[in-house]
């Protein structure tokens, strides 16, 4: 079947269907499953089906109905995807990213925020700002810098490291529920480096238990490092 071009400027609706390269400019909805070679969105889109692009940007507002499926995606301002996200190459958000279903990716770069109710699997992690993952988090590098609380079921990776980005602010310091921490039941990796973290196991070869941490229990193959300030209940060299 041939592709055509999808071109909409200001207020439109069309239909999904097999396109080339679809520019969208302004309030645009779409009814279908959409599988095109560029998905370009500015403005407002509501797209009730499946996406499915070799490359997708979107600035603005942008909700997906379906499952996206695409080979590089450039997300600036608020995007939600209802469903799953598979991203083969590179996925970068600025703003605020929400998918209802799991992430599954290469390179992630967040700026700013990132919620999912399933899990995200990578590569390589990183997150300028904060995340609410529902399930776990597994990357062969994770790298956080926090700048608003953060939670996650369990994180598994290669090399791990959660730091804070900014210093404490006033409101931090008065209702602790708006500090940039991280929430976790299990870290598990091979290198963990870890600053303002809450989270009952930490298990890895060699862990450094920064400034901030409350930590149940730390189990270590290699080396434990230990600020004055961290708290840990129980180390255990396994």
């Amino acid at each position: 079947m041939e592709r055509t071009e999808m071109s909409i400027s200001g207020i439109g609706r069309s239909q999904g269907g097999l396109y080339s390269h679809v520019r969208l400019d302004g309030m645009v909805k779409i009814n279908g499953d959409t599988d095109c070679l560029s998905f370009d969105s500015n403005g407002t889109l509501t797209l009730e089906g499946a996406l499915q692009s070799e490359a997708v940007t979107v600035n603005g507002t942008a909700t997906v109905e379906g499952r996206v499926n695409a080979n590089r995606m450039m997300l600036d301002g608020l995007v939600t995807f209802k469903d799953q996200a598979v991203c083969h190459e590179s996925l970068t958000a600025n703003g605020r990213l929400s998918i209802a279903g799991g992430l599954i990716g290469e390179k992630v770069e967040i700026f700013g925020s990132l919620k999912t109710r399933g899990g995200v699997q990578c590569e390589w992690f990183h997150v300028h700002g904060g995340f609410n993952i529902g399930g776990l988090l597994n990357a062969g590098m994770i790298d956080v810098k926090l700048s608003m609380p953060s939670k996650v079921n369990e994180i598994g990776g290669d090399a791990i490291s959660v730091k804070r980005f900014k210093k404490v602010s006033v409101l931090e310091q008065v209702v602790p529920a708006f500090s940039a921490r991280l929430q976790a039941e299990v870290i598990e990796g091979d290198e963990i480096d870890l600053e303002y973290t809450e989270a009952n196991i930490v298990r890895g070869n060699v862990v450094r238990i920064g400034k901030g941490c409350k930590i149940g229990r730390v189990e270590y193959k290699d080396r434990l490092i230990r600020e004055d300030d961290a708290t840990i209940e129980k180390a255990q060299q396994i």
